[in-house]
């Protein structure tokens, strides 16, 4: 895609942020959905990738369809009586969930992972994610609270033993926005700090892996320097929100919030899946310093030391977590 065509479909994106924000009726916000739809499918497109078709296809026949299901309930709701406005709520909520790639809906988001760009994905995962959390900001029911406890356990699961990293980086996004709908039920302007400090920190990473041309764990071991090493491991563990990295800020505060209505099931629930979501991470980071630290005996006694010390500072924030999932 030449520049000028590229610059053209970015500030149509950016606009339909900026209708999507200032929408004060449901017409408005289908249109920017729309507008959002038709101008992010060209910036998936790679002429180098033989595969960046079928990602736009598949990408494009979900967001429709999750589109007419909205429309549906939305004239729906308009037309029936009062009473039986839940169900079409329900649906608008059900077409929201579609759009984010949420569990148990999430199988598209799957199959488009691995066939695409980092960049690509990095939009996919947090700009493209803000315009339905809007949305169900709006058309929050109770029944939504299950709905994110299943979704959180689901994505945390899913992502054990999977190698590629850009599948683990998506189901732990499907952990990360099911805390930013949690925040939904409690203070809406809190899922917008979550949503900023996650993308930094996607941000971060995608840039180092962008750079290196890594997409599966053993890549880790060959492509990067020490350094990207480390920034790749402190990411990690602020991706898991492990304290006292920045990762853990946003879901304290959620936590504080639920203890303060004795929420403690649902609290229970949103840990197990975290610490889930922490232990693959942990995964990743052994066996990077595992063979880092072979490579590096062979090679350069110098860098011996410094392996030896990142490998004892992993392990000292490996074992608390540890003990805490004997104890839960």
């Amino acid at each position: 895609m030449k520049n000028y065509s590229y610059l053209m479909f970015m500030m149509m994106l950016l606009m339909s942020y900026m209708m999507m924000i200032s929408s004060n009726n449901w017409l408005s916000m289908w249109m920017s959905l729309e507008i959002n739809l038709i101008s992010f499918m060209p910036l998936m497109y790679n002429n180098k990738n033989l595969y960046s078709s079928e990602s736009m296809m598949i990408y494009f026949i979900i967001q429709a369809m999750s589109s007419i299901l909205f429309m549906f309930s939305l004239i729906n709701s308009n037309i029936i009586m009062y009473n039986n406005n839940n169900l079409f709520y329900m649906l608008m909520m059900f077409s929201m969930m579609i759009k984010l790639g949420m569990p148990p809906f999430h199988w598209w988001s799957v199959l488009m992972m691995k066939k695409m760009k980092w960049w690509t994905m990095f939009m996919l995962l947090t700009m493209q994610k803000i315009m339905p959390i809007i949305i169900l900001s709006f058309i929050m029911m109770k029944f939504m609270m299950l709905f994110i406890m299943l979704s959180t356990m689901m994505s945390a699961i899913g992502g054990i033993n999977q190698t590629n990293i850009l599948k683990i980086i998506l189901y732990s996004s499907m952990n990360h926005t099911s805390w930013m709908l949690l925040s939904l039920f409690y203070e809406n302007n809190l899922w917008i700090m979550y949503m900023l400090i996650y993308t930094l920190i996607l941000m971060m990473f995608i840039n180092i892996m962008n750079k290196n041309n890594i997409m599966f764990i053993n890549q880790m071991n060959m492509n990067m320097n020490w350094k990207n090493k480390i920034m790749i491991m402190i990411l990690f563990l602020s991706l898991g929100g492990l304290p006292p990295f920045i990762g853990f800020l946003p879901k304290w505060m959620i936590l504080q919030t639920m203890m303060n209505l004795n929420m403690y099931l649902y609290m229970l629930i949103m840990l197990m899946s975290s610490l889930i979501i922490l232990y693959f991470y942990l995964q990743i980071i052994m066996n990077m310093l595992m063979i880092n630290y072979n490579l590096m005996k062979w090679n350069n006694k110098k860098m011996k030391s410094l392996s030896m010390l990142n490998m004892n500072m992993i392990l000292n924030l490996m074992l608390p977590i540890m003990l805490m999932m004997n104890f839960i």
